[in-house]
């Protein structure tokens, strides 16, 4: 028995650079001008214009609203909880937005914002949030020069929200893109909704920004401050169901700054995701 199985051991490992296989004389080399590298797979530009994410912003009561998702994604609503104004001895943050989950009724903090009353000087309306991520906390500072548009700085990379018209919206894309990344619809009742009633559409697009929870989240903050800050200016936004607006609404593209209330005249039609406006 012993000898049988000595006799199985090989004498010698074996050396792969000793294998004589002949070269595939087929297949030609990178320098030959038969070589054709391959191609990548058809990039498929109607799937990039569908939202990856959709919620409608509702208006609970005068100090609360709630972000419900709707579509085929089984996303945890959001609750915006607005603290008032009269905080003077209370070291809560102004708004707070909290994950609900979809079964129990869990509730979890996610984000703390407060809107600047007080920053340095030239005056511009200035705000900042702390997301309590999932790995550590972060702090965002937003910023609002011309008195329409938001600046926000994530990892590194600037973003800017955008207002613009056809429709009135609010539209997320890098500081040096038209690449829209989120864009915030407002409904026919806009700012002035009560009862439950819808504020608008917030329809997220698939991005570096889009791909996880806590970018999503950072989203909503961004659009937060935009929002309630409009708001307590006065500043009303809504779209006329009856005009063409309400037709763009699902439609992407680049919206220009505007006035107070962008006018038709004055802003571009709606030209897809990529836009050379």
């Amino acid at each position: 028995m012993a000898a049988a199985l000595a006799n199985t051991v090989p004498s010698g490992r074996l050396d792969p650079l000793e294998v004589d296989i002949a070269p595939d004389d087929d297949l030609p080399h990178y320098d030959s001008p038969d070589y054709e590298p391959m191609t990548a797979p058809q990039y498929d530009e109607a799937e990039a214009q569908l939202p990856l994410h959709c919620y409608h912003l509702r208006q609970i009561d005068r100090k609360q609203q709630i972000f419900v998702p709707f579509g085929p994604s089984a996303n945890a609503s959001y609750k915006m909880a607005n603290q008032g104004t009269f905080r003077l001895f209370s070291k809560k943050p102004e708004i707070q937005l909290i994950r609900t989950a979809t079964e129990g009724g869990v509730e979890d903090p996610v984000a703390s914002i407060n809107l600047d009353k007080d920053g340095p000087l030239p005056w511009r309306p200035r705000a900042n949030f702390s997301h309590f991520g999932s790995n550590s906390t972060t702090v965002h500072t937003m910023e609002s020069r011309n008195f329409s548009d938001w600046t926000i700085d994530i990892a590194g990379t600037p973003y800017i929200w955008v207002l613009g018209g056809r429709p009135i919206s609010l539209s997320l894309r890098t500081q040096n893109s038209d690449f829209v990344i989120a864009r915030f619809t407002y409904s026919s009742q806009g700012t002035l909704a009560t009862g439950g009633a819808e504020v608008g559409e917030l329809s997220i697009y698939r991005d570096q920004l889009s791909v996880d929870r806590d970018g999503i989240e950072k989203i909503m903050c961004g659009v937060l401050v935009a929002v309630l800050h409009f708001k307590k200016m006065g500043r009303h936004y809504w779209n006329d169901p009856g005009s063409d607006s309400a037709a763009h609404a699902q439609m992407r593209g680049q919206s220009l700054a505007g006035a107070w209330l962008p006018m038709p005249a004055q802003t571009p039609q709606m030209l897809g995701r990529h836009s050379s406006v």
